[in-house]
This record gives structure tokens, sequence and C-alpha cells, in this order.
């Protein structure tokens, strides 16, 4: 992309406005007509924090608009308010959205713009130890694209500003660039870090725990597997304990079971028997009564027939007078009494069958009785008196050796959980060494090489000396010319060789599409100082530069960036040969010659 208008306005003022193209666009002039104020316009649409300085003729000025055209055509403006930390306001294709100026927020100039140029999101590493890292922002790219007087002449890296804090940043920031690959491992290694601090923390904490409840760290594994051999041979002696004594068991108790079942069927017969005794005695009962009543009935009736042969007698039942007009018959109490005989007959007879039924039964119970009586007394003298002690001592040692199989379990376990602890140290303790401490920025010597190409091909066009001498200085993350650092040089050198770094930079990123396509160098050339200011040494590098260099310079810029855009804001002009193939805008400072400044003429001025 390339910048093709940068305005200032204000209500009732004259636009302040110049016009740029693709390729060299010089501004020069005397010094206070607006050259810095141009790039510190530039540098507040582009983020800054602070507006322009607040100069006599911006005042009524309340804006600056820039405009900026892409490769394909499509165009954009960015507009801001000449205020400390306004706001941005984006419009494109018709569309106006608002932009922070830092790169927080979800809407932010800094990720549009990276975006834009094919370099969003990415990470960079500001210490390799502590592993702190921060995101690539406009505000820290910016400074290789739009260097201002103050920074161009300055002996420290050109790659930020020159403390010894952001040596690993600017190491970081060249190395993305010249690769396309930034240090975003660094994420991964912080969170490996940490976790490097919860294993440490695992592993003071077990080998505390062994310290305390072990007496020592060193697992003997004879011992681990003597215990385990003893308690093997302790199993097989409660195995075959617990055999003998099942055997013992089921001797005593098949005896003990029969003898049990013995008395149990002898009781229950007893139980019978009595039964069967209770219901003879209540039979025989019976019989008896029926005897009785029978005798009774015979009596009845030897008594009736008497009477029948005395015409006058007492009723043998009721003791009534009968005589001869009597209505009791005599043949009908024979009958009754004589049916009632042979009933009770027949009950006798059904009893006396029972009664021998049930005799018949106790016989049966009896023998059964004298049976299990025999049985009982010889199993009183087969079963062994001292099997219940043998069971008893049985028992006794089968918990006797569980007892100590328990007590070596409980020393193997120990053993077992020391052995485990220094496993889980051993590998936590690998883990942890494992991990790294320290970020390693990734070799880009092959690109830092190829990158010194670059610059060396600048300088060597601007007749520099020992310009095909430049070497990457990684302590100052600067270059070194004929083995001499650009910050030993004086200014105006100074000034030259980082004009050099950054133009070598633009050259090398955009062939692979990772720059902005504009480069702003705000007095590159200017060694001017006041006569007393200027030491001899300096003085004899003033000439040089002035007779030879500028030329060199100017005409370097007008016939190889072309298809770029650089921007040259700067008291030395070009010479007219030169300005006729460029896009050059003279601030005269003069209100009677060509354009008086960056701002026209306030009426009062004219």
């Amino acid at each position: 992309m390339i910048i093709t208008k940068i305005e200032v306005k204000g209500d009732g003022k004259k636009p302040a406005m110049v016009t740029l193209e693709k390729g060299l666009n010089v501004i020069s002039g005397a010094s206070d007509t607006g050259k810095s104020y141009v790039c510190q316009c530039l540098q507040f649409i582009l983020g800054a924090e602070k507006a322009p300085k607040s100069i006599d003729e911006a005042k009524g000025y309340s804006s600056l608009e820039v405009t900026f055209e892409e490769s394909d055509g499509g165009s954009f403006i960015l507009k801001r308010e000449l205020k400390n930390n306004a706001d941005l306001t984006l419009v494109e294709n018709d569309v106006t959205k608002i932009l922070k100026p830092n790169h927080k927020g979800k809407e932010n100039l800094s990720s549009y713009f990276l975006k834009k140029i094919g370099i969003g999101n990415q990470v960079l590493v500001s210490g390799t130890e502590s592993l702190n890292h921060s995101s690539l922002t406009l505000r820290i790219l910016e400074k290789l694209f739009l260097v201002d007087e103050a920074r161009i002449i300055t002996d420290h890296s050109p790659l930020g500003k020159g403390q010894n804090t952001e040596k690993t940043l600017e190491t970081s920031l060249l190395k993305t660039l010249l690769t396309g690959s930034d240090d975003s491992d660094v994420q991964m290694l912080k969170k490996r870090k940490q976790s490097k601090q919860s294993l440490h923390i695992k592993i003071d904490n077990l080998e505390e725990f062994m310290s305390r409840y072990f007496s020592s760290d060193d697992v003997d594994e004879n011992r681990i597997k003597k215990l385990s051999d003893d308690i093997d041979a302790i199993e097989n002696s409660i195995e075959l304990a617990e055999s003998e004594l099942d055997s013992l068991l089921k001797t005593g108790n098949e005896g003990i079971e029969r003898r049990n079942n013995l008395a149990s069927r002898s009781e229950a017969l007893n139980r019978k028997l009595d039964e069967d005794n209770t219901v003879l005695e209540r039979f025989h009962l019976l019989v008896s009564k029926y005897s009785s009543d029978r005798e009774r009935l015979e009596a009845s009736s030897e008594a009736a027939k008497y009477v029948d042969n005395h015409y006058a007698a007492n009723c043998p039942t009721c003791g009534k007078t009968l005589d001869n007009s009597s209505e009791i018959s005599v043949e009908l109490v024979l009958s009754s009494n004589a049916a009632e005989i042979s009933k009770m007959d027949r009950k006798v007879e059904g009893l006396h069958s029972t009664i021998h039924e049930i005799e018949e039964h106790k016989s049966v119970i009896s023998n059964e009785l004298a049976s299990i009586g025999d049985e009982l007394r010889d199993l009183e003298k087969s079963l062994d008196p001292n099997i219940s002690k043998m069971i008893s001592e049985t028992r006794n040692i089968i918990k006797s050796l569980a007892e100590k199989k328990e007590d070596l379990n409980a020393d193997l376990n120990l053993e077992t959980k020391r052995a485990q602890i220094l496993k889980e140290i051993g590998s936590l303790q690998f883990e942890h060494d494992d991990i790294v401490d320290k970020y390693e920025i990734p070799d880009f010597s092959k690109e830092l090489q190829q990158f010194m190409k670059e610059i060396s091909k600048v300088l060597i066009r601007w007749d520099f000396p020992n310009g095909s001498q430049v070497t990457y200085d990684k302590g100052n993350r600067d270059i070194s010319i004929g083995g001499k650092p650009r910050g030993h040089f004086g200014k105006g050198y100074r000034a030259i060789c980082f004009s050099a770094f950054v133009i070598g930079l633009m050259n090398y990123l955009c062939e692979k599409n990772r720059h902005a396509g504009f480069l702003v160098l705000d007095s590159p050339l200017t060694t001017y100082k006041e006569r007393d200011e200027i030491s001899s040494g300096e003085e004899n590098e003033q000439v040089f530069i002035e007779n030879n260099l500028i030329y060199a310079f100017y005409r370097d810029l007008c016939d190889f960036y072309i298809d770029k855009q650089i921007i040259v804001l700067d008291n030395q002009e070009p010479s007219e040969d030169i300005q006729d193939s460029i896009n050059y805008v003279h601030f005269s400072k003069n209100d009677k010659i060509g354009r008086y400044g960056f701002f026209p003429l306030s009426s009062d001025r004219q």
C-alpha cells in the first residue's frame, strides 16, 4: 500500500495538504516549514498517543485525514481528531468504523493495519528466562517504516528503543519479520514452566513424606522378594492347616450329627409312646363305663320281666306304682334295653380293636427305641474324646499363621509403597528435568545473511565506504560496516546507515509480502549544525555526505523504488535532474516563492 494524501482540516481554515505518489516523494525546504509536522501526522494516524506538536501554524486545525491506496486499487481513509489518545475513524468501501488507537479491544487500528500487510496475530518473546511475551503491534512495527528525525541519528538499535531490557524483544521482532515465523512457542513453554513448578512441589512433598515415614530411601529388592516368599510359605501352611481342620470337623461332625439325629428321633418316639399310653388309658375307661352301663340295662330288663309276672308293683325305673291299668309296656322296655346293649357291645368291640392296634404301635416304637439306644451307645464309644481339642488347636495354629501373614503383608506393602514412591519421584524428576527453563530463539542466521546482503546492495549504490562489508551485530541488534558498529559513526553516517537498514528491510520483506510498502524517512541527510556545535571529526564527515552521498542517495531512491513508496523529509534538496523524475514538494518559507510550508499562510501573515 502507499499513502496518497495527508490532510489537516479546521473550521474556517484552508486545508493543509500534501499529495503523494508511488516511488520517491521528497518534501524539502528550510527548517520550521512543517516537514517534521508531516512526520508527526503520520505517526499520530498510525496510533501514537500524542497529537502533533501544537505549533503556531496549526492553530485552528482540529482533524487529520490520511488516505491509503492498496495494490489492488482499493483505498481507505483514516481520520483522527488532533487530541491526545483520540479514537480513529476508518472509512472503507463507504463503511465507517471506529478504531481504538492501541492494540486493545475488538476493533483497533493495530489489528486492522497488521492484517492488511499480512503479519497479524504474531507473538514476540520479550524474556527468554522469564518467558514473557507480547503481541506484535503496529506501534512496535511502525518504527521500521516511519523513522523520525530523532531516531534516525540515534546510536542504538533501529529495531527499538536501545534499552537492554528490550534486547530479546528486538531480536524476536527481527526474526519474526525475516522468517515469517513468530515465537508463539514461548506460550506453550511458559505453561510447561508453570507445570514444572507444580512438579517441583510434588517432588518436594513426596521426598518429605519419605523422610517422615520411611527410615531409608533405599529400596531393597531382595527384602521385597524374601517377604513375598515368606508370605507364600505361610499361605501354603494355612492352606494345609485349613485342610486338616476341615477333615477333623468332617469326622467329628458326622458322628455328632448322627448322634443328634438319633437323640431327636428317640425324643420324638417317646412323645408318641406317651401319647399312645394316654389314649389307651382313656379307651380302657370307656370300656369300663360301657360295661357298667350294660350291667345297668341288663338289671332293668330283669326288673321289667318281674313286673310283667305280678299284677301290682312299683316301676323299676321311676318307682311309680304299676297296676293293670298302667300304660307302660314291658315289652317296649325290654326291646329298648336290648337295642342299647347291642349298640354298646359294638362300641366296646371297636374300642378293643383300636386298643389292640395301639398296643401293636407301642410295641413297634419300643423296638425302635431299643435299637436307637443300642446305636447311641455304639456312637459314644466311637467318638474320639480328643477331637474337640484337636479342632481348637488347629484353629489356633491357623489364627497365628494369619496374624504372621498380616504382619508380613504390612511390611511388604510398606516396602512396595516405598518403591512406588521412589519410582514416582524418579518419573516426576525426569519430567521436571526435561522441561527447559529458558526459551531459545530459533536460529535465523540464513535470513540475516540475506538481509545483510540487501543492506550492502543499498550502501554500495550510495558509494558508502566499505558498503560491501555489512554484518549483523547481535549484541547491539544493529549493523556493522567494515567492522565498525553503526553507533560508532558520527550522526551523519548513523542516519545514512539507519536509512540503509530500513530500506534493505523493506526490500527483503516486500518480496515476502510482509511490509506495508511505504517508508518514511525524516532528515536522513540533514547534518546541519550550528558551527560551534560541529567538531572537527564530524566536519569532515559532513563534507563527505554533502559532496558525495546526497546525489547517490536520491538517485538510487529515484531509480530503484518505483514499485514502492519512499517519503523523504529533509532540508537537503535533490538535484534538479532528479526533481523532475519524482514527486517533489518544496517548502520555501518565503511567501513570494512557491509554497511557503505545509500550512497555508494565514491572512495576517501574507
